[in-house]
């Protein structure tokens, strides 16, 4: 059911709007190509042995880290485990930085149905912004992709502000941006909990959207503020 009183939308990016490598690539060979691309001697099936391995110590208590990080200094403490995992000499907080950094010099590539969608929510006069976690390093990628429907000036950028979702402030400040109240916001995001569900909860955005492109399954109840959908072309349904 389309909202009459919604006049922006904001979308998440890693995901949600943009895919790096490949639409199927596992996490652990994102990783991979990040971590060779800056001097580290690793392979896909190290990687995701250092990956599990973490992740393991992490749930036990053994290491200082995060299983599903957000925020910049998480993920930076994560590659720095991982790099300790792989023999790295290096495993400094500067060279982490860099690595947080060079995640957005991937190649990186719009999901099919982005353009499309962009283009009808644009021409129905809605105005259209980005709110993503994600290094300063993402920007211009961002508005090379989507710049003909998303200006600079509505993309906001975590490491920009130095805050992150789920947090109220990001929400705010990234409606702020588009001189539009949050009550008048949609937000649409492959996270349910940290995207959809904080969008309405802290943010307080009129609806989150949870962009479930791989149909995971999820046992939550959701609100009626807060909707599934497994292609952007859905999000039409909720807007037009």
């Amino acid at each position: 059911m389309a909202h009459n009183r919604i006049t922006a939308v904001l979308f998440d990016w890693d995901f949600t709007l943009a895919y790096t490598i490949g639409e199927n690539v596992p996490f652990s060979e994102r990783l991979t190509l990040l971590f060779q691309q800056h001097g580290v001697s690793t392979t896909a099936a190290e990687m995701t042995a250092a990956l599990q391995s973490v992740q393991q110590d992490i749930r036990a208590g053994k290491a200082d880290g995060v299983v599903s990080p957000q925020k910049k200094r998480e993920i930076m403490q994560n590659y720095r485990l991982l790099l300790q995992k792989l023999g790295h000499r290096d495993t400094s907080y500067d060279f982490a930085e860099q690595l947080y950094s060079g995640y957005a010099y991937l190649p990186h590539y719009l999901y099919a149905d982005v353009l499309p969608t962009l283009y009808k929510l644009y021409q129905a006069g809605l105005k259209l912004g980005i709110l993503s976690n994600h290094s300063m390093s993402a920007r211009p990628v961002m508005e090379e992709l989507v710049g003909t429907y998303i200006p600079g000036q509505y993309i906001t950028v975590s490491e920009d502000i130095g805050i992150h979702k789920p947090n109220s402030t990001i929400f705010w400040l990234a409606a702020a941006k588009m001189r539009t109240p949050p009550g008048s916001c949609i937000y649409v995001g492959d996270n349910l909990e940290v995207d959809a569900i904080a969008a309405v909860q802290q943010g307080e955005y009129a609806q989150g959207l949870w962009l479930n492109r791989e149909k995971r399954p999820f046992t939550l109840p959701l609100a009626s503020n807060v909707a599934q959908i497994q292609s952007l072309t859905q999000a039409l349904d909720f807007l037009l």
